[in-house]
């Protein structure tokens, strides 16, 4: 069998002459299923490489689908394997149909599937040759077939991914602000610590420049507004403060107007979204932490013991690692995760100081590493370790980075295990310092 390049196309050609059809149905056939929005691309190769159906295209609606098993229908359910790659979410519909019929399917990644074709020596790309190349690389079984996970891993991973857009878009919402607030009510940051707590944002829609406060605030109206919220402890002086630094502000008033809606509305935005995050977090604990007839405890509870690791970063781990027997050391989790150096080296040239690779689930790195940094503020056997590390000479990112791989293979061994933490077997050494001190 050899790929025929010309003009821009692709073909098969074949050397032997074809099969007779029954025999040619009696073997096992490779589908390649080139995934896009609306439609996908189909080619077929037997075990020899040789193509046993034209390429051609279907929708992606059940009409499609139809269409496709119509194609297949010579060949018996167990003589059919598909592979598609994990585009975006539309492989989703097509993997499940395919699966309830009873034909074997494989996700496979996009990164190995481009390879592969550039291996085989194409210069172009095109859906037809995409679907073809996804033929032949199962068919000579060069292939990592991805994990699916069940339902409620998927529902967890989906609802952090939102918290994760939801909090980054809040984010760069209070940045906004706070740049703001620089020119138009410099002083407001010194008089309120937190500018973001409810109290501070209902003032700041009301009144967002200095100009506002100053023409439209009274000493009665924001005393007012403090005694809306519970345990909110300013009074009257704090209200005469605001006012005072109002009226000897800096700001020139340029543009107040549309600044002070441009404040008011990114506050609205705030404090929706803050709600928003809320509500997934409550919808995270009802699948992190479901009622168990038998009273055994979950997952989440044995990885909740652990002080330093909080609701945030145990959901991320979870809605992206999933089942945990799937990896068969805590090594390829770490793998999985993408804490492991970038190595480069050529001839004598030796990199000094290797970045990690930051391969796979960008969420989940960045809670461990949020979740190390308060590790070493709560947990004092983190602390040591973190010390220690700092000690030796080691950069603090990197040892902040050494600290969540800690974390990761904890977890791995608490879940594997069946165990709650227990820094007497995590930090031995540090554990019996601690008691002899």
């Amino acid at each position: 069998m050899l790929w025929v390049r010309f003009a821009g196309k692709s073909a098969w050609q074949n050397k032997k002459p074809p099969k007779e059809k029954g025999k040619a149905m009696s073997q096992k056939i490779f589908v390649g299923i080139d995934l896009a929005k609306d439609s996908s691309s189909i080619a077929a190769v037997d075990e020899e490489g040789n193509k046993t159906l034209s390429t051609f295209s279907i929708t992606n609606t059940i009409d499609g689908m139809e269409k496709l098993l119509s194609k297949l229908k010579g060949y018996e359910k167990d003589k059919i394997l598909c592979g598609m790659e994990a585009s975006s979410n539309y492989w989703e519909n097509i993997y499940s149909y395919l699966k309830e019929k009873g034909i074997s399917c494989l996700l496979l990644n996009p990164y190995q599937v481009k390879k592969y074709r550039q291996a085989l020596g194409l210069k172009i790309k095109t859906d037809s040759i995409d679907a073809e190349s996804i033929a032949v690389l199962i068919k000579d079984r060069k292939y990592d077939n991805l994990y699916i996970s069940d339902d409620s891993v998927i529902e967890i991973k989906e609802l952090v991914r939102m918290k994760f857009c939801f909090a980054r878009r809040a984010k760069d919402l209070k940045k906004s602000v706070l740049s703001l607030l620089t020119l138009v009510f410099c002083q407001y940051t010194k008089i309120i610590f937190h500018p973001f707590s409810k109290v501070s944002m209902e003032i700041l829609s009301k009144y967002p420049t200095s100009i506002h406060m100053k023409e439209k605030s009274s000493v009665s109206k924001l005393i007012k507004i403090f005694n809306k919220y519970q345990g909110c402890h300013f009074r009257a002086d704090k209200a005469k403060e605001l006012i005072a630094a109002a009226k000897n502000s800096f700001y020139s008033g340029k543009a107040h107007r549309s600044r002070g809606i441009s404040i008011s509305m990114q506050i609205e935005e705030i404090s929706s979204l803050s709600a928003k995050i809320e509500e997934i977090e409550n919808e995270i604990m009802l699948i992190l932490n479901p009622d168990d007839p038998n009273g055994s405890p979950s997952s989440f509870e044995i990885l909740n013991s652990i002080k330093g690791v909080g609701i945030g970063t145990i959901a991320a781990f979870m809605g992206t690692v999933g089942n945990i027997s799937r990896f068969s050391n805590s090594d390829k989790l770490i793998s999985y995760i993408g804490f492991y150096p970038k190595i480069f080296e050529s001839g004598k040239y030796k990199k000094k100081n290797p970045e990690i690779q930051k391969a796979g689930p960008r969420e989940l790195r960045y809670m461990l590493y949020l979740s190390s940094v308060a590790a070493i503020k709560h947990n004092i056997f983190f602390k040591k370790y973190y010390n220690d590390l700092v000690s030796a000479g080691m950069p603090a990112k990197k040892a902040l980075i050494k600290v969540a791989v800690k974390i990761v293979r904890m977890m791995y061994s608490m879940i594997k295990y069946r165990t709650f933490y227990d820094p007497s077997r995590i930090f031995m050494q540090y554990h019996l310092d601690s008691l002899a001190a």
